[in-house]
């Protein structure tokens, strides 16, 4: 791998200590060799932000978040791929066709391979590989095509959902990540939009509605906020411009701490995740940030918070009773 030496890189104003970049290159890249797909997405989700158009770990990246069923985010880094330009354009071509298979967009998968072959662009020795891809997508666009799905009944109906406990409810939403979502549509808006439900159940069902492309306008309420939504066009928890900032922000706090900064960087991820597709609203993020330590603060002291809104909004979403790490 070559690395890049020689230049400050910045990220939100702050200078990047030399070597960073790189280091999250190499553990990234590590991770992916060992198959520790989860964490080298955590690492090179950190250097992305430095580096969006570095080619050397698009690909990588792109196999970590495939592994991890995040296929949406996968099919975007391998457009990246060939959008910058690599040398190993049909690897990252027959990356980016898997991808949007299991996104089941079967007639873009057929008319790209088409093209690739008509032009002659892919060399003898792959051309096994992708007419492999071409006949699997012509079998599964078969069996799953929008003309058959009408035919599919959904797996289970609203009123068995909402017979299953808070948790029951989590694990079936989350089982149904990078499947075919066609038939079940139509539930998972149901899901979403009943505000009796866990706020995290929500999440789950707007995620996968998102995966799903729905288009539909839906109306989500949690924690008293009110808004109306389209699903396909919702950035996912987490990865909005604010939520990222607030990391940044804290993490420049907190640089001298960097325990505090994983426990904070922990209740902020539950914020994204639990509050979603709310956040914490017009308040600075610099307000947000030091909010969070001082709230961090009275964790460890057991000191009194100050009575205000936005306090008030952390505190009740980081006590949320239906949140599970595993």
């Amino acid at each position: 791998m070559h690395r890049k030496h020689g230049r400050l890189r910045k990220k939100e104003n702050i200078i990047v200590f030399p070597g960073t970049f790189e280091k999250l290159v190499y553990n990234g890249t590590t991770f992916v060799e060992a198959e520790n797909y989860d964490a080298a997405v955590e690492a090179f989700d950190q250097a992305i932000l430095y580096e969006p158009e570095y080619p050397e770990f698009l690909i990588p990246y792109a196999i970590a978040l495939y592994e991890t069923k995040d296929f949406v985010r996968a099919k975007d880094i391998a457009a990246r791929i060939l959008h910058v330009g690599t040398a190993n354009y049909i690897e990252a071509m027959e990356l980016y066709l898997t991808i949007s298979i299991q996104l089941q967009e079967y007639e873009e998968v057929e008319i790209t391979i088409d093209a690739l072959l008509d032009e002659g662009i892919i060399p003898e020795e792959m051309l096994s590989k992708f007419n492999y891809l071409r006949d699997l997508n012509t079998r599964l666009a078969k069996r799953y095509g929008n003309d058959v799905d009408e035919l599919i009944e959904p797996p289970f109906t609203m009123k068995e959902f909402k017979a299953m406990d808070s948790l029951k409810q989590q694990h079936t939403l989350a089982s149904l990540e990078g499947s075919n979502l066609n038939a079940l549509v139509p539930v998972l808006e149901e899901v979403a939009k009943d505000s009796t439900l866990s706020p995290l159940v929500i999440t789950f069902a707007l995620t996968l509605l998102h995966q799903a492309g729905c288009t539909s306008e839906l109306t989500i309420e949690k924690f008293g906020l009110k808004a109306v939504i389209i699903p396909a066009e919702i950035t996912l928890p987490g990865q909005d411009d604010q939520t990222k900032e607030v990391l940044s922000e804290v993490e420049r706090l907190l640089l001298k701490d960097p325990s505090r900064f994983e426990m904070a960087s922990g209740i902020i991820e539950k914020f994204a995740i639990t509050a979603f597709p709310f956040s914490w609203g017009t308040y600075d993020v610099k307000e947000i940030a030091s909010t969070y330590i001082e709230y961090i603060e009275s964790l460890f002291s057991g000191g009194l918070l100050p009575n205000n809104p936005l306090i008030s909004l952390i505190k009740r979403i980081d006590t949320d009773s239906d949140w599970e790490v595993e």
